[in-house]
C-alpha cells in the first residue's frame, strides 16, 4: 500500500513539474534588439577579459620556460615538456579568442536551439 502512494506522489510531483515548464516555455518569447545589443557587448567585455588573462597567463609562462631552460637534471625535463604543453595550449586558446565571434550576428541560426 506505501508503495502505491509512494508512486502517486511521485507521479503528482512529475506532472507538477512538467506544468511549470510548459507554462515558461509558452511565456519565453524572442528577444529583442536591444537585450540582443546588450548581451553582445557583455559577451564582448568577456572575450577582451578573457584575451588580456591569457596574455598575461603566456607571459608568465614564458618567463616560466626562460627559468626552466636554465636548470638541468632529469625532472627539470619533464617540467620542460610540461610548460612546454602549456604554452602551445595558450597559443591555441590565443587563436580561439581572437577569432570573431559571430552568434550574435545572425539571431537566427541553425544551431541553436
Amino acid at each position: 500500500m506505501k508503495m502505491k502512494s509512494n508512486v502517486r506522489v511521485v507521479s503528482l510531483l512529475a506532472l507538477l513539474g512538467a506544468g511549470v515548464v510548459m507554462a515558461q516555455a509558452a511565456k519565453s518569447t524572442a528577444p529583442t534588439q536591444e537585450q540582443m545589443q546588450k548581451a553582445k557587448a557583455a559577451m564582448m567585455e568577456d572575450r577582451k577579459q578573457m584575451m588580456a588573462e591569457a596574455k598575461a597567463v603566456d607571459s608568465d609562462a614564458s618567463a616560466l620556460m626562460t627559468s626552466v631552460k636554465g636548470m638541468q637534471g632529469a625532472e627539470v625535463k619533464a617540467l620542460e615538456a610540461q610548460v612546454a604543453k602549456l604554452q602551445s595550449d595558450i597559443k591555441v586558446l590565443n587563436a580561439h579568442l581572437a577569432q570573431t565571434p559571430k552568434y550574435f550576428d545572425n539571431p537566427v541560426s541553425n544551431n541553436r536551439p
